[in-house]
């Protein structure tokens, strides 16, 4: 390819002209996505951590201080430690989509590429139905407790 062709999937040739202020915006939407992901990534090795080595512990205080701790009482602390590794892996798994948003964003505006930018936004769209659902789920969960508690 010559250096003045310019790429086969040019964002202009679909007829979609990504200028100032909203390329600014995908950009800084790419960098704030990419800072959450990285510090949710580090909060779920601290709990990781916490989770292994300090397991036992925390799921005795658990069982002290409320009826939480009657969930693990069945399994052990090996269930308080399988639990924080289901969590921080679901969480991780769901955080990763919000990361490859991103990165295909910030490739989308380097190259000018539609696929990188449909690419991002799918990921994107995955990243907030996941979340609704987790959501949705834990409203009602809330709402079944607080029914129940009447």
């Amino acid at each position: 390819m010559a250096m003045t062709e310019l790429p086969e999937d040019h964002l202009l040739d679909t007829g979609l002209h990504l200028e100032g202020e909203v390329r600014q915006q995908l950009s800084d939407s790419a960098r704030w996505s990419r800072f959450i992901a990285i510090a949710v990534f580090a909060a779920c090795g601290a709990a990781l951590l916490f989770g292994l080595v300090g397991g036992e512990n925390i799921s005795r205080s658990y069982r002290r201080i409320s009826g939480f701790g009657e969930v693990f009482s069945l399994f052990g602390d090996a269930g308080f430690v399988a639990a924080v590794l289901i969590v921080a892996a679901a969480v991780v798994t769901v955080y990763y989509f919000l990361y490859n948003f991103s990165r295909k964003i910030k490739s989308a505006l380097e190259t000018e590429s539609t696929a990188e930018l449909n690419a991002g936004l799918r990921s994107l769209k995955i990243f907030f139905i996941i979340t609704t659902v987790f959501a949705l789920i834990a409203l009602l969960n809330t709402l079944y407790r607080m029914i129940q508690q009447q």
